[in-house]
């Protein structure tokens, strides 16, 4: 690693917590105090569950975690009042997760969140500085994916 690059990346990174520390600021005055205790895997299975129905198998494959540990996942949010399972009447050995009140209400929440971010600061940027921002994440997304393939070979 040369100098320059961990120049930047420090950069980088400054800014990227500090506009985090913003955005969660904001989040503060969306969310009710239940849903800030939500860990990542949790917010990112109730967004996840907002498009349809998953098996618990496929919230195992989806974090790459075992289905005990999906299991335990989803039976944390159930207890809360997050997510609901039922038997799939067509494989009755399959449980298919959906989402309950409060995680209908948690994405909601998110929804008119990101509405916000996006009118209030997202909205200031102009369609090249958007295109260029989304072209770096993806090909950054894009270096990791390929490291971590061949990291696991």
């Amino acid at each position: 690693m040369d100098d320059i690059t961990a120049i930047y990346y420090k950069k980088l990174k400054h800014s990227s917590d500090a506009l985090n520390t913003i955005f969660l600021e904001e989040y503060h005055g969306f969310a009710n105090k239940e849903f800030l205790n939500l860990t990542t895997k949790q917010s990112i299975l109730l967004e996840l569950l907002n498009a349809n129905s998953l098996t618990n198998n496929e919230i195992s494959n989806h974090f790459s975690i075992t289905p005990s540990a999906a299991t335990q996942l989803v039976s944390k949010l159930e207890k809360k009042g997050f997510l609901k399972r039922e038997i799939n009447v067509n494989n009755r050995r399959e449980i298919i997760v959906h989402l309950d009140e409060k995680g209908k209400e948690y994405n909601q929440i998110m929804a008119n969140f990101e509405l916000y971010i996006i009118q209030k600061y997202y909205s200031k940027l102009n369609e090249n500085d958007l295109e260029n921002l989304v072209d770096l994440q993806q090909k950054l997304y894009n270096i990791a994916t390929e490291i971590q393939q061949k990291e696991k070979k």
